[in-house]
């Protein structure tokens, strides 16, 4: 057993030792950014800065461990790598206090998008967890960047820090998206510690475009049905008709008939010789000529051959009919 004064003297250590453990159990979520005077009006009811908030809202999901470190220049706040994606960071109320926390440093932020790449699911206009019960969160930061993709201090400014948000968990109404389905509009109520987030478009019913759909896709097959069966009734009508009645046999434009003629054949009998006293000695008229007309497939033009002699030119050699002398 130790002696009264050792054992009094080893409490009292302790004791230092736990009263200066106190000041880094009750800085759990800090930061060592200063803001320019110019940006008071960012600071909530607590004095709190916006970097300060900053910490409290990402510390909320890792046990109230989290510090806001100050920007160097050139320099601008990243958004969580995938391992560190989660609620506490993946919303639009995180960032707008970190961008917030730049420019009261007079430094560069990124756009809403580029600060959410990481996250699988996003909470636009809402924080999801309980704010913690050591600080309150500005009502300027529930401004919407989900339509510009960018914290707009000027309107942050005309908002205002009231009403704050304390420590209460977000209504069921806010609902979360994923980040490539984020609604047109985000706002917040009018009262402290609620978020009323405008309904998300990608929770719209599909019952409108689906009736649309089937609608048209019966009009479509009801057109194709119409179009087949006009086809059928036309190519059947075509087939009813003669094969005769296609084709009449006859060669286009002309006549098939071939002309042909008989020549002229004297008599057998030796004539007479011409007395001009003995009218059987005159000479006979030859008989008119006679034409045959044979069918044929083509068209031939001949000459008609006659032995017609003039009345008084006569046959050569012949008697003219003249008394000689």
């Amino acid at each position: 057993m130790l002696p009264s004064n050792l054992r009094w003297t080893s409490l009292a250590i302790l004791a230092t030792g736990l009263l200066s453990m106190r000041p880094l159990w009750a800085s759990a979520q800090q930061t060592t950014a200063v803001c320019m005077s110019q940006y008071d009006w960012m600071d909530n009811s607590k004095s709190q800065n916006p970097c300060l908030v900053a910490a409290y809202a990402q510390g909320a999901c890792s046990g109230g461990q989290f510090t806001v470190d100050p920007l160097d220049a050139n320099t601008h706040y990243v958004g969580p790598y995938v391992s560190e994606a989660n609620p506490c960071e993946c919303n639009s109320i995180t960032y707008n206090l970190i961008a917030a926390c730049s420019i009261c440093q007079n430094r560069t932020y990124i756009a809403w998008s580029s600060w959410s790449t990481n996250c699988t699911t996003v909470y636009p206009g809402v924080y999801p967890e309980n704010v913690p019960s050591g600080t309150a969160i500005p009502h300027w930061a529930y401004q919407d960047v989900t339509t510009s993709d960018d914290f707009n201090a000027t309107l942050a400014q005309l908002t205002g820090d009231t009403p704050e948000s304390t420590a209460t968990k977000a209504q069921a109404t806010a609902t979360a998206v994923t980040s490539s389905a984020l609604p047109a509009s985000i706002t917040s109520s009018g009262n402290a510690g609620t978020q009323s987030p405008s309904p998300s478009s990608s929770s719209k019913s599909n019952t409108g475009a689906i009736v649309g759909g089937a609608v048209g896709g019966v009009v479509v097959l009801g057109a194709i049905a119409a179009f087949i069966t006009w086809f059928c009734i036309r190519r059947r009508r075509r087939q009813t008709k003669a094969p005769s009645a296609m084709y009449d046999g006859s060669a286009p434009g002309g006549t098939n008939s071939m002309y042909t003629t008989s020549p002229f054949t004297p008599s057998a009998t030796q004539p007479k010789l011409y007395d001009p006293s003995d009218p059987t000695t005159f000479p006979a008229s030859p008989p008119s000529p006679t034409i045959h007309t044979t069918p044929s497939t083509g068209y031939q033009n001949n000459s008609i051959h006659s032995n017609l002699y003039a009345a008084q030119g006569g046959r050569p050699g012949a008697y003219s009919g003249v008394p000689e002398l």
